[in-house]
C-alpha cells in the first residue's frame, strides 16, 4: 500500500515535470502562427519586394545576354510566391519552436520534443487549410521533362503545404542550409521556369529576412509583451 508521504512526492515529481502548454493551447498557438507569418509577409510587402528583384534583375546587362525578358507576375505567380513564402517561414517556425516549448523539472526547463512534433504538426495543418482557402491548393506544381538550357515543363499534382514541409525536412536533414537552396529553387521556378538557376542567388539576402520574420511571427504568438517593431 502507497503511502501519504510516497503520494504527495509522486504528485510533486509530476508537478515538476509539468508541460508548460497543453496540447489544446498549442494547437491554438500553431494556427495563430499561421495568420502571423501571413501577416508579418504582407506588412513586409515581401511578394512585392521578390516581384521587383525579379523585374530589376530581367532589366540587367547579365539578362539580356541570356536574351531572357521579364514574365509577367500575374496574380497566380504572385500565390506561387506566397505559397513559398509560407511554407518556408512555416519550416523555419520547426527550428526555433523548441526554444519555446519546455516541460519544467524543478527550477529548471527541458525541451518537450514530443511537444515540439505536435506543435509543427498542428501548423502544417493549420496551413493546409489556409492555403485551401486562399486557393493555392488548386495551382500545380511545375514539373520539368527536360533541363535547362533546352527547359520543357508540365503542370503536375496540386500544391500541397505538407509536400513542401517535408523536402525541406529531408533537405535540413542532409545538409543544414540545403533548405535554403531548396527554397530558392522554388521560388525562381514560381517567377520564370525557363530561366531559373540564373535567379537562384537572388533570394540568399531574402532568407535571413525570413529567418527574422519567422521568428517574429513566433514571438507575437508566445511572448505577448514583448514589443515588436524596434
Amino acid at each position: 500500500m502507497i503511502t501519504t508521504e510516497q503520494y504527495s512526492a509522486t504528485i510533486d515529481t509530476n508537478k515538476s515535470l509539468m508541460a508548460l502548454y497543453a496540447e489544446a493551447e498549442l494547437d491554438v498557438k500553431a494556427k495563430a502562427t499561421v495568420f502571423s507569418l501571413e501577416r508579418n509577409l504582407a506588412q513586409e510587402s515581401v511578394v512585392k519586394k521578390i516581384s521587383d528583384l525579379y523585374i530589376t534583375f530581367c532589366e540587367s546587362s547579365k539578362a539580356r545576354k541570356l536574351s531572357m525578358k521579364p514574365r509577367k507576375v500575374t496574380e497566380g505567380v504572385e500565390l506561387r510566391l506566397l505559397f513559398e513564402l509560407l511554407c518556408f517561414t512555416s519550416f523555419l517556425t520547426s527550428q526555433i519552436i523548441p526554444n519555446y516549448v519546455s516541460t519544467r523539472k524543478l527550477l529548471r526547463k527541458k525541451t518537450n520534443y514530443e511537444l515540439v512534433r505536435y506543435y509543427s504538426g498542428q501548423v502544417a495543418k493549420h496551413l493546409i487549410r489556409f492555403c485551401q482557402d486562399l486557393g493555392m491548393t488548386k495551382l500545380q506544381e511545375i514539373i520539368f521533362i527536360s533541363p535547362p538550357p533546352d527547359v520543357k515543363i508540365k503542370l503536375g499534382d496540386p500544391l500541397h503545404p505538407t509536400a513542401r514541409l517535408t523536402e525541406y525536412s529531408k533537405c535540413y536533414a542532409e545538409k543544414k542550409g540545403r533548405e535554403a537552396q531548396h527554397f530558392a529553387r522554388h521560388l525562381s521556378k514560381a517567377l520564370d521556369p525557363y530561366y531559373y538557376p540564373s535567379l537562384e542567388a537572388l533570394w540568399n539576402p531574402q532568407v535571413m529576412t525570413l529567418k527574422k520574420l519567422a521568428q517574429r511571427a513566433v514571438a507575437e504568438v508566445f511572448e505577448p509583451s514583448v514589443k515588436l517593431g524596434r
